[in-house]
């Protein structure tokens, strides 16, 4: 008897293990992280992919959540941003990382060991198909979201609800003035080389343009803070690896159709120009993309850059720089004029001092004087730096920039005043452009195309008229060297950076940013009457643009 009963309990005993077992083995298909006498639950992703047959089982024996059963989600060190009103969960995917292998973490989501055992926490799913859905359910309850994944950095800015009262703020974040904000930003570059891809940092932001402060979509000026107590010092850091600074940019494409102009444009003048000049200037400035959250909605595509400011241009001490941001022909002024606010002091009409003092407009006059008036080849070699003034031009008439430049007419222009010891009376003239959404084809015409901007409007063939800047000066008045110059830069840089094979690497990365990270779609979805090309196409019709443009710059190069 006594034996029977020893068997029974062992048998009982192996009974209650071999469940205990079960019930362990099931949990850790998860992964449970123990902590302490608790859990916390981690799923490597490739185990928690589930068919469309399961999904069904789910959803029909639990009872259905309105909400996430939480939003404190993480896939490694990056936490999902979830937008309310999409009921999306966003993802930036680092390009080359096995997905399947990352790990996904419910943060703050912890339960006691025995609970945790008898499953009751949360579990993790995702339906991977067309549309894939984060699936988040317990005992009881589930709740199906988007999950959207995109090559693309995520930024998500916050501002506090009582600022957004007190500014009157609606969804488009018409910030008019600086007001006080957070930041996180998610860099998920392949070749990141940092201890931490998530930024976090206080923050001022308003909205900035000049037309384009009409359209829904803003574009941002943001400044990093220390602190938003009295919005605090500024705070330098370096954002997506472009440079270490406290004030950034975020530009809104919102009137080109294929949102890729002002990106591409100056990205290639960067590439062009930076460094070919007396100085060693960079003179340029450099665009990411990335798509941008505020409290968690989804804003649509942009890109980050840096200001063109006295770093871009090395301004050092008795140097200045200028802006330039109308029409007003100004470069051919005899006289500079006294300013409206200070009749004292005198000034270049339509050039705005961005840094260095107000007394160097009558360097910029003088210089400019020269460029207009002199006709003599030397004068005007002496006021710019002639490579920079070369590589402009072959810019302009490559891009077609016709709202930079056009005949005797120049704008979006930024020019600095850099001393030199072969420059006249010690100064030359280094030149930046800027606002290149109006480019290869694009172009505005009143009464026409939407929001003005007209798409191809520019046939391929098209020739910009420029009579202003050194080249045509040069020209004009005789200089025996300068189409040779211009001749042979050309062949350096079809040979490099206008390559066809450089270019279309170019727009094929930046295809895979707009279209395959779905930023295009979804912007479109945001903010609907924005231009936008047929997305089908993405950028065929556009990669096909350039390379016949570069034939036919091969062409009139030729013929000079």
């Amino acid at each position: 008897m006594e034996r029977i009963k020893d068997l029974i309990t062992i048998n009982l005993t192996h009974r209650i293990l071999s469940i205990i077992f079960i019930i362990v083995m099931a949990i850790c298909a998860w992964v449970i992280v123990v902590t302490s006498s608790r859990v916390s639950p981690e799923y490597t992703i490739s185990k928690i992919f589930i068919t469309q047959r399961r999904f069904d089982s789910l959803t029909k024996y639990n009872i259905p959540s309105e909400t996430p059963l939480t939003t404190e989600i993480y896939i490694g060190d990056e936490k999902l941003i979830y937008d309310v009103i999409d009921n999306s969960f966003y993802y930036s995917h680092i390009d080359g990382n096995d997905f399947g292998k990352e790990t996904l973490h419910i943060e703050n989501d912890t339960y006691p060991y025995d609970e945790a055992l008898k499953g009751n926490f949360i579990h993790a799913a995702i339906l991977n198909n067309d549309a894939p859905k984060l699936i988040l359910y317990n005992k009881d309850s589930i709740s199906v979201s988007n999950f959207v994944v995109t090559n693309l950095p995520l930024m998500n800015i916050s501002i506090s609800v009582d600022t957004a009262l007190e500014l009157d703020l609606d969804e488009t974040y018409d910030i008019l003035d600086y007001a006080p904000g957070y930041m996180t930003l998610y860099d998920n570059r392949d070749d990141f080389d940092s201890s931490k891809r998530t930024t976090n940092t206080a923050l001022k932001i308003h909205r900035r343009g000049g037309t384009t402060v009409d359209f829904p979509q803003k574009s941002y000026r943001i400044t990093l803070l220390d602190s938003t107590n009295n919005f605090g010092d500024s705070k330098n850091m370096n954002l997506l690896g472009l440079r270490t600074d406290d004030d950034w940019i975020l530009y809104s494409a919102y009137s080109d159709y294929e949102k890729i102009r002002t990106v591409f444009s100056m990205n290639l003048w960067r590439q062009m120009s930076s460094e070919n000049n007396e100085w060693g200037a960079t003179a340029s400035n450099q665009y990411k993309y990335v798509e941008l959250f505020f409290n968690g909605r989804y804003h649509g595509l942009y890109a980050l850059t840096y200001p063109i400011d006295n770093k871009s241009f090395n301004i050092s001490t008795g140097e200045a720089l200028f802006k330039k941001s109308d029409w007003s022909e100004t470069e051919f002024a005899l006289d500079l004029e006294p300013m409206d606010d200070n009749p004292d002091l005198l000034w270049l009409p339509g050039y705005t001092v961005k840094s260095g003092s107000e007394l160097s407009y009558s360097i910029l006059h003088q210089l400019y004087y020269n460029m207009a008036y002199s006709n003599d080849p030397y004068t005007i070699r002496e006021s710019v730096d002639t490579d920079n003034s070369i590589d402009l031009w072959i810019f302009y008439k490559l891009t077609q920039a016709v709202d930079n430049i056009y005949g005797s007419g120049v704008k979006n222009l930024y020019a600095a005043t850099k001393l030199s010891e072969t420059g006249y009376e010690g100064y030359k003239l280094l030149f930046s452009p800027w606002d290149m959404d109006q480019t290869w084809g694009n172009r505005y015409v009143d009464g026409e195309g939407h929001h003005g901007i007209s798409s191809y409007y520019n046939p391929i063939d098209y020739d910009l008229t420029i009579d202003w800047g050194a080249v045509p000066f040069l020209i004009n008045c005789g200089d025996t060297e300068i189409i040779n110059q211009v001749k042979a830069r050309y062949v350096v840089l079809r040979e490099s950076v206008l390559s066809d094979q450089n270019l279309v690497s170019m727009i094929d990365q930046y295809e895979s940013d707009i279209y395959d990270s779905g930023a295009f779609d979804r912007t479109m979805a945001r903010w609907p009457d924005g231009n936008y090309y047929d997305s089908t196409v993405k950028l065929d019709d556009f990669r096909y643009y350039v390379i016949e443009r570069m034939k036919y710059m091969d062409f009139y190069i030729e013929s000079l």
